[in-house]
C-alpha cells in the first residue's frame, strides 16, 4: 500500500552535521533535517542520504533530507508523519485541543497521538532517541482520555521495514518509558507500523507487536 509520494529524491554524501537541523552534504549543498532525534546511526560523516529540492527564496537551505542508509533506507522527515497517519484514519480530525496539549488526531470517541521511530537494534524499534517531556506529556494525556471513558491510542510508525517488534527505550528516556508502560496497564492501546521507502514512494509494510521483553 503506497502511502506517500516523494517528488524526485537525489543521492548525497554527508559532510558534516552543522547542528540539530541542517546538514552540509559533500557536493556543497545545505539541506534541512526535519526529525528532532539524535539520529547518530543515521546522519555521520560518509553516509549517504536522500534529499529533495525545495522553493522558497527565505529560506536558508536549498534541500530536505528525507532518508538515511543504514543497510536499508531510513525515512527521517517527520514533517510527513501525520500525512501518513491521515491514510489510515480518513475521516479524524487534525490537531484537536485537550487540556494543555494538542493530540495529532480524534476519530468518533478515539483520541491518536503519533508518533515516528527511526532506530532499530537487532530487530527492535525503540522509540524515542533522544529524551522527550513532549512525548511523555502525550502520554499522560492519552491516559486522561481513557480515564474519562474516551478510547485513547498510541499510533508508532517505524519508517523503516526490518523491525520485528517495539519496546521504549528505557537507555535514553526513562520516564517515558516507565510512562508508556503505564499507559497501557490503563487500558491506552498501542498501534504500531513499519514502512519501506522504494524509490520515492512510502509504502505501508506491516503491523509489529510490542516485544516480550529485550536484553
Amino acid at each position: 500500500m503506497i502511502v506517500y509520494q516523494f517528488p524526485k529524491l537525489e543521492e548525497e554524501i554527508v559532510k558534516e552535521r552543522l547542528n540539530r537541523f541542517m546538514v552540509l552534504t559533500q557536493s556543497g549543498k545545505l539541506c534541512h533535517l526535519h526529525d528532532p532525534g539524535r539520529l547518530k546511526e543515521l546522519i555521520y560523516p560518509g553516509n549517504k542520504i536522500l534529499v529533495r529540492e525545495v522553493d522558497g527564496n527565505k529560506r536558508k537551505t536549498s534541500c530536505q533530507v528525507t532518508a538515511a542508509w543504514n543497510g536499508l533506507w531510513v525515512i527521517v522527515d517527520s514533517s510527513i508523519h501525520n500525512d501518513i497517519a491521515r491514510k489510515f484514519l480518513p475521516n479524524a480530525k487534525a490537531e484537536v485541543k485537550v487540556g494543555n496539549s494538542r493530540i495529532d488526531f480524534q476519530d468518533g470517541n478515539t483520541f491518536i497521538e503519533v508518533k515516528g521511530c527511526s532506530l532499530v537494534e537487532n530487530g527492535v524499534a525503540m522509540f524515542p532517541d533522544a529524551p522527550t517531556e513532549r512525548g511523555r506529556r502525550h502520554l499522560e494525556e492519552l491516559i486522561k482520555l481513557k480515564e474519562k471513558g474516551y478510547n485513547a491510542k498510541l499510533l508508532v510508525l517505524v519508517m523503516r521495514d526490518d523491525a520485528k517488534c517495539f519496546y521504549p527505550n528505557e537507555r535514553t528516556d526513562k520516564k517515558f518509558s516507565e510512562k508508556f508502560f503505564e499507559a497501557l496497564h490503563k487500558g491506552v492501546e498501542v498501534e504500531i507500523k513499519t514502512f519501506s521507502l522504494i524509490e520515492s514512494q512510502v509504502i505501508y509494510k506491516r503491523n509489529i507487536q510490542i516485544c516480550d521483553k529485550i536484553n
